[in-house]
């Protein structure tokens, strides 16, 4: 090669040399700019996302808020609408939430209490014929005596056997009755059968109790002890039963050993279908 030849030759590649030596730095100034560009828009895209979301409502929290708004709107007027629905229960069934035809207790009931000399409907009710009136009752007088004999019966018309004496813890018939004890109750009463076929009208419907120291229970004393007009022998099956035809009265006596030393006199009441259904409940005070 030349002398000339290798001149050229070097000449060109320092030439490129030096363009090379140009290109590089502008190059990396470039890449360097845009890739300070870049950050930038990115933080700028970042800011712009944080500010957006910072500025627009959190529609997720508000759908919750008023999806539980709703819920709650919807559950309060579904227990408005339930207690609406219950007070109405309520009124039609009576405070116990039970139909008085229904319920059954021997509690005294005030608004069903009667004086003596009192003349009361009392209902027999039926299925076909719940209000249906079987009788008119009026209990006249009553009086405490220490026998029979002093209320001027015969001691051999009144039991001395049977379930006529309950103790008042076990609720279960005293056995034997040692009337030496106790007391007598005689009660006239008055009865008019106003819709009863004969063989209907057993005089047990009507029961003494006795109001208990809590001033609400009422205990039953027993069974009858005397029945002035019974239908049949004293130990026959309808010794309770009174046979008047429809339309027609009878005025009876009916008697009960009183244990007072269980019942105190001025808490006795001649009770009808006590411990049965409540609507027709009925409670004579005795005032002894």
């Amino acid at each position: 090669m030349s002398v000339n030849n290798r001149k050229w030759t070097t000449f060109t590649a320092a030439i490129s040399l030096a363009c090379l030596c140009v290109f590089l730095p502008a190059c990396s100034a470039s890449t360097k700019q845009d890739a300070a560009a870049g950050m930038s828009n990115q933080e700028e895209s970042g800011s712009s996302e944080k500010a957006g979301s910072q500025e627009q409502p959190d529609n997720s929290k508000e759908a919750g808020s008023q999806g539980e708004a709703g819920n709650s709107a919807s559950a309060d007027g579904a227990e408005e609408k339930s207690e609406s629905l219950l007070s109405k229960a309520q009124n039609l069934l009576g405070a116990g939430g039970k139909s008085e035809k229904t319920t059954s207790g021997s509690e005294l009931l005030q608004d069903k209490v009667l004086q003596l000399g009192e003349t009361e409907p009392l209902c027999f009710p039926t299925k076909d014929d719940p209000e249906r009136i079987g009788i008119e009752c009026t209990v006249n007088a009553a009086k405490l005596y220490n026998t029979p004999e002093e209320a001027g019966l015969d001691k051999a018309e009144v039991l001395m056997e049977g379930d006529l004496l309950y103790d008042i813890e076990t609720r279960m018939p005293a056995l034997p009755v040692d009337t030496s004890k106790l007391s007598f109750l005689l009660c006239d009463v008055s009865i008019k059968n106003i819709n009863l076929d004969l063989g209907e009208l057993n005089i047990t419907e009507l029961q003494v109790a006795g109001l208990m120291p809590d001033g609400k229970e009422l205990k039953s004393t027993g069974l009858p002890a005397y029945f002035s007009e019974a239908a049949d022998e004293m130990d026959g099956p309808k010794y309770y039963h009174l046979d008047i035809p429809a339309g027609q009265s009878a005025d009876v006596k009916i008697g009960w050993w009183i244990d007072l030393e269980q019942y105190r006199k001025e808490n006795l009441y001649v009770t009808y279908n006590l411990g049965a259904v409540i609507y027709i409940q009925r409670f004579w005070k005795l005032d002894l």
